[in-house]
């Protein structure tokens, strides 16, 4: 996830030929056996040929793990085109995000109730840039001028390292050097509180079958329902939602006034 700060309320701010292996290589990473220094990894000091090129996926899954002040948090996604469906317990309680369409929607399947809310066009916008709705930290990093600076192996895999500093703090990524390219782990330092969010990446699948009824939610829930501009409105003026926006990027497209 990407929580960033802001207006409260708003959330402002397989293929099969290589899931197993990925699997095997991000589970350590993922449950923090690699100890406090980073991922286990040896300098690569002669890449074999690069694997023959292959489609891009369509469809993807992954489930990432979340350490920070506020302890472990584990997340599953799964997604098509830019559809994603999201699923984190938060103190206790099992949050799911659907963003399906021009729909933001999040709920609470413990107390059944959540919102629907209408994306901005800068989301929808955004839809088209991206590879895929979420575990995208690579491209954001490429875009704020971050530079590859090393090549590392992660078990089998070649992995490369990208970063960027600046006077906020720093950001650090981990990612497959072979198509299609996801995320490892993730590091995230900010340098006025002098926190680090670390985030693992696990269990990563591609090309499942997923029905259009997966970013359907039941029928059961009871959700307030806005276009964007109402919501926004909503809460600046002190609504409070009754499940976190964790994805403002996919409803709001950037930072909101």
């Amino acid at each position: 996830d990407r929580m960033r700060g802001g207006t409260p309320g708003v959330g402002i701010g397989r293929r099969a030929w290589r899931s197993f292996e990925l699997a095997l290589a991000f589970v350590p990473l993922a449950f923090g056996l690699s100890g406090c220094a980073g991922p286990a990894v040896a300098k690569e000091e002669a890449p074999p040929p690069s694997a023959p090129e292959r489609p891009t996926p369509k469809t993807w899954h992954a489930s990432s793990y979340v350490r920070g002040a506020l302890g472990l948090r584990v997340i599953d996604y799964w997604s098509r085109g830019p559809d994603m469906r999201a699923r984190s317990l938060i103190s206790g309680h099992p949050i799911v995000t659907i963003v399906h369409g021009g729909r933001y929607i999040a709920y609470d399947a413990l107390s059944r109730k959540g919102v629907d809310v209408a994306r901005a066009p800068g989301a929808l916008a955004g839809d088209e840039r991206r590879l895929r709705p979420f575990a995208f930290e690579l491209d954001e990093l490429r875009g704020e001028g971050g530079e590859k600076i090393e090549d590392v192996k992660l078990g089998r895999l070649r992995a490369e390292v990208w970063q960027r500093t600046d006077g906020a703090g720093r950001r650090k990524i981990w990612v497959t050097a072979d198509a299609p390219q996801v995320p490892v782990r993730t590091q995230q330092f900010d340098r006025a509180s002098g926190a680090t969010v670390e985030t693992d990446y696990s269990n990563w699948t591609f090309d499942l079958e997923i029905p259009d009824a997966f970013f359907v939610p039941p029928a059961d829930v009871s959700f307030e329902r806005f276009e964007y501009d109402a919501f926004v409105q909503w809460a600046l003026e002190g609504g409070v939602s009754p499940v976190p926006i964790l994805y403002p990027d996919l409803l709001h497209g950037g930072p909101v006034d």
